[in-house]
């Protein structure tokens, strides 16, 4: 979040600026989401709505504490309180699984990082595509399900990023990078690399081969339930999901083999699963199994 200092050319016109800037980005195509976004921060018993603007930003009015500060005339420093405001995020269209993470102004007008501990995150939010989503034209569509060894537990906010395979690993570049809903259930979508687009008409055409990764280390995927709105139980903290620690994808269940490359045909949903299954589990279900390191 960041505030904007704004002084109006007449001292006699009283200028009041936003306090708190949030744009939202699609994790698989990295364009600004503009639309049908429910944008809430709660302090102190207090929930206050967030107003989108016609270039997808979204401001904050009102925050407790900063009142002041909205309309600081740029010289006469300003005290400000000490809130960190829950930012709470959902998707009326149900494109994207909700999220929250924690934020403060400790040296407005100054950003202040979402998470400290992903430098290059900045002030954009990733959104990371539910299961459910519909597809979209010509973009590449991995799915599964993605369960905890030996538990078989659902490996609940798992973070997947998937690789170009051709390039040396220290700098592959970044395809797309997803996470796991609650019953381990994915899906990566994202826009076909430029050179495999001439292919998506034809039966036939190159493969794309590419590398997935895993990060998963039991993130703390909630804030204190008396803060959320009533009904709700859950809701996966950002912050949390980021910084977690690498796990390895398995190719079997009987092994410790780490999944191989893939390879993608174009226009087809690629599944990934680690092969022999133990019952009552089958095949069909598409279950991907992880190891925490």
């Amino acid at each position: 979040m960041t505030a904007l200092a704004k002084i109006s050319v007449d001292p006699y016109v009283v200028t009041r600026t936003a306090i708190g800037a949030l744009r939202f980005v699609d994790a698989g195509t990295g364009r600004t989401i503009t639309d049908g976004l429910s944008v809430i921060a709660r302090v102190r018993g207090k929930a206050i709505s967030a107003t989108p603007s016609h270039r997808g930003v979204y401001l904050f009015h009102q925050l407790p504490g900063l009142s002041e500060v909205s309309y600081w005339d740029g010289v006469t420093k300003i005290a400000l309180a000490p809130y960190e405001f829950n930012i709470e995020v959902r998707d009326s269209s149900r494109r994207y699984f909700p999220t929250t993470f924690k934020t403060s102004f400790p040296d407005w007008p100054e950003a202040t990082p979402i998470c400290p501990e992903v430098t290059t995150l900045g002030m954009k939010v990733p959104l990371y595509s539910a299961p459910w989503r519909y597809r979209l034209a010509d973009f590449a569509l991995i799915r599964g399900t993605l369960l905890v060894k030996p538990s078989n537990q659902p490996a609940a906010w798992a973070m997947l990023r998937v690789f170009r395979e051709a390039e040396p690993p220290a700098t592959a570049t970044l395809m797309v990078e997803g996470v796991a809903g609650p019953d381990g259930e994915f899906m990566l979508m994202f826009p076909w690399p430029n050179e495999y687009l001439q292919s998506l008409n034809g039966p036939k055409g190159p493969r794309w081969i590419f590398s997935i990764k895993a990060l998963y280390d039991l993130p703390d995927p909630h804030i204190p339930q008396d803060e959320l709105p009533d009904g709700e139980k859950l809701l996966p903290e950002l912050c949390s999901i980021l910084k977690q620690k690498p796990a390895k994808l398995l190719a079997a269940s009987n092994s410790s083999a780490e999944l191989p490359a893939q390879e993608m045909i174009p226009g087809q949903t690629l599944f990934l699963k680690t092969s022999e299954i133990p019952p009552p589990l089958t095949p069909e279900q598409n279950i991907l199994y992880l190891e925490t390191t």
